[in-house]
Order: structure tokens, then C-alpha cells, then sequence
């Protein structure tokens, strides 16, 4: 169940009782947390040794019945205890989320973790101490809201890609052209991509002569292969020293099938490697910034090169891989109709509206969930029990669209 800024969550605390109870309170609790790994740079050993920075977005907790969480009056503590007859009491609640982008939940091992928890708690005393009982922590999948920062357009490709200076192809580089349609795009769309790729001499072997970049030389491109990359950003204060690191992670990748000068024929048969296709986007594609992660993508465009005079002596064969990384623009929000006069007005005031449409506001806004009793059937409900069971809590939750 996916939770968006400004949706209402309802659900309901379910107490049962086989006996009369003296209670303290039932209560519900909501928390944001944010949890980032860092590596530890005074750790000099060969094992990197990752600390972990913690980060509260929000904690909100709610008496649904009984005494109030703030209550510290521990002498008149029992005298304000109720009993619970017998049977099923049932206390509906609500969350009314704020408009707000809070990040979206996310978990990568030994990287990071956002989470959004919910649990209700059932607390009465004991002889020795108190006892309380607590539901399983109900995960909630936060998304937020992504707007575009530009109109769509294509986005257009023109680099040359230099070897490494120890690469066996040191005197070959790569030179792509083409470009990608529609960007920004939203996740699980389909981008037309048309690219060719064709080794070229390097600046280095032609005397840094820009001219001689196009001159033709005895390799070809073999493959080409594109992948889309999730890139987080991680940051964080440990031992009083602000530390940051990024993170790479392939989400998937594919090769590209050549249209050549020399149609059915593999890649290494034609000068230049054409093709010309669509890519489609995971449907799952949301980027955010919080305190302490960033969420970006990428897209990377791998090109294997090889020798022409060795293609058949795998011994010979001088081959190198040349990459180009280039951003990914991708948005929540469709920009269709988000027009250049809308570009022009979009961001001119501190609610940084887009054509009429206010954004969420940042997460580190001072608006937070609020908890309230009842708001969506009953206040409470009450079943008289006259089975032998033991006492039991339950937490039932359900979306309200808007």
C-alpha cells in the first residue's frame, strides 16, 4: 500500500479480554526514521568498518484510550485506571499525512534505510512491573512527489569518449552520437533512444587535433549495451565530521541490436554501429532528497571495442570497453503540458508553484502527521466475550483515497 503527500490512513485497535482488566492506556504509534552506513575513515585495517547514522523524520504517538501519554503522575497512576470488561473493544483512528515529501522508503543492506512504522500498544500494571503488549510493526511505502524542472525535449548525445592512458586501445576513442526523446520522462515510460557509435582516433594519437578525432582507424564497435543506474548519495555526521559517499546500483541493463550499413550482419561487420529503439523505464523509478540520501539515475552507455586485424585470434585481439555516463531526468508528475511560459513562471515564489499545482513541501517542514481517534465510522465499538482466550491485540489499517 503506497502512501502519496496529503492521504488519510484509517484503521482500527482491536483489544480482547477474557476477564476484567485494569488497563493504563491503548496507544498508537507512527514514526518516520532515516538510517544511513558510512564508512569509518579512521579505520586503517583492510575490512572497511561502516558506522551508522540515524535520523528521525517523525514520532508521533497517541493515546486511544486510558490515560494520556504525557501523564506522569505515577501516585494517582491507579486511581485512573480503567477496567475493560470482558470481550472485544474495538477503537477505529485515522493519520492524516501533511502535504509533505518525506522520502520514499527504500532499503539497501550495509547502504541505507528509510522506514515508516505504525503499532499499537495494550499497557497494564503488574505486581512487579508493568506489562505491556505490542502489535507487529505495520511497514507503510511512502512515495513522493517528483515535478519536473524543465519541459520535455530531446535530449541529445554528442561526446567522444578518450581512453585510459594504460588502455591497450590507447590510441582509439569512441565517438557517440544520437540522442534520447522525451526527457524528462516518468517511471515505466517509453523513450524512443537513436545512437551511432563509431571508433575514431584519439586526441592524444592525432595530436590533440579535434579534426582528427573523425579519422577512421582499423577497430570496431562489437557491442553496445545500455543500463539504468540508481545512484545514492549518502551523507552523514560521524565523530563530528561531515562524511559523504555515493553508491552505484544497476537496475537492469540490455544490449542493443545493430541496424548497421549492412543489414543481418553482426555489428563488427559495418563501420559504424546504428541502432535505433525504445527504452522502457521501471515502473518503480522515484527520486528524493532527504537529510542524509539522495536518489538519482543515471544511464550508462558501455561500447566494446576491438581490434579489425585480430577479430579471428581471440590470443591478439586487442579489445577495451569505453563508458559514458549521462543523467536520467525522470519526474513523478507528467510534464506533458508543462510548456516553456510555464518553465518561465514556475519557480518565482517561495511555494515554488508549477502552473497552479503547489508542490509538496520539503520534508523538513514543520507540518506532521496527526493522529486522531474515530474519523472515518464509530467512535468505538464493544463485544461482549464469553469465549476462553487469552488477551490479544490487533492492528487493522486501510487507505482512504481523497
Amino acid at each position: 500500500m503506497t502512501q502519496y503527500p496529503g492521504d488519510t490512513i484509517v484503521g482500527s485497535v482491536v483489544v480482547t479480554v477474557t476477564k476484567p482488566t485494569r488497563a493504563q492506556r491503548v496507544s498508537l504509534t507512527f514514526i518516520g526514521q532515516e538510517r544511513v552506513y558510512l564508512r569509518d575513515p579512521a579505520n586503517t585495517s583492510l575490512i572497511p568498518s561502516l558506522v551508522k547514522a540515524d535520523f528521525i523524520l517523525f514520532e508521533k504517538r497517541l493515546s486511544l484510550w486510558g490515560q494520556e501519554i504525557d501523564s506522569n503522575d505515577q501516585q494517582d497512576a491507579g486511581s485512573q485506571m480503567e477496567v475493560l470488561a470482558p470481550g472485544t473493544l474495538r477503537i477505529p483512528f485515522s493519520i492524516k499525512l501533511p502535504h509533505v515529501n518525506y522520502p520514499a522508503t527504500i532499503k539497501r543492506d550495509k547502504v541505507c534505510r528509510i522506514r515508516y512504522l505504525v503499532w499499537a500498544q495494550f499497557e497494564r500494571p503488574g505486581t512487579f512491573r508493568d506489562h505491556e503488549m505490542t502489535t507487529p510493526k505495520e511497514m507503510l511505502y511512502m512515495e513522493p512527489l517528483a515535478y519536473p524542472t524543465r519541459p520535455r525535449e530531446v535530449f541529445r548525445i554528442n561526446r567522444v569518449i578518450e581512453p585510459f592512458a594504460d588502455s591497450s586501445t590507447s590510441s582509439v576513442a569512441v565517438q557517440i552520437d544520437g540522442g534520447l526523446s522525451q526527457l524528462p520522462a516518468m517511471a515505466g515510460d517509453r523513450i524512443l533512444y537513436q545512437l551511432e557509435v563509431r571508433a575514431v582516433r584519439s586526441a592524444a594519437a592525432s595530436g590533440a587535433d579535434l579534426a582528427g578525432q573523425h579519422q577512421s582507424v582499423p577497430y570496431t564497435v562489437r557491442y553496445v549495451r545500455m543500463c539504468v543506474i540508481e545512484r545514492l548519495y549518502v551523507r552523514g555526521l560521524i565523530k563530528g565530521s561531515e562524511l559523504s559517499q555515493s553508491y552505484r546500483t544497476d537496475l537492469f541493463s540490455f544490449t542493443l541490436d545493430p541496424t548497421g550499413q549492412i543489414p543481418g550482419k553482426h555489428s563488427n561487420s559495418a563501420s559504424v554501429f546504428a541502432s535505433t529503439g525504445y527504452l522502457r523505464l521501471p515502473v518503480d523509478l522515484c527520486p528524493f532528497e532527504s537529510k542524509q540520501l539522495s536518489r538519482t539515475y543515471e544511464l550508462r552507455i558501455e561500447c566494446d571495442v576491438a581490434d579489425d586485424s585480430s577479430l579471428l585470434d581471440k590470443v591478439t585481439r586487442q579489445t577495451s570497453t569505453y563508458t559514458l555516463f549521462t543523467p536520467l531526468d525522470i519526474c513523478t508528475v507528467s510534464p506533458d503540458g508543462f510548456t516553456t511560459a510555464a518553465l518561465n513562471n514556475a519557480y518565482t515564489d517561495e511555494t515554488m508553484n508549477i502552473s497552479g499545482i503547489a508542490p509538496p513541501a520539503h520534508h523538513l517542514a514543520a507540518a506532521e502527521p496527526v493522529i486522531r481517534v474515530g474519523g472515518w465510522e464509530m467512535e468505538r465499538s464493544y463485544i461482549k466475550w464469553d469465549k476462553h482466550n487469552p488477551t490479544w491485540i490487533e492492528l487493522v489499517k486501510r487507505k482512504v483515497a481523497e
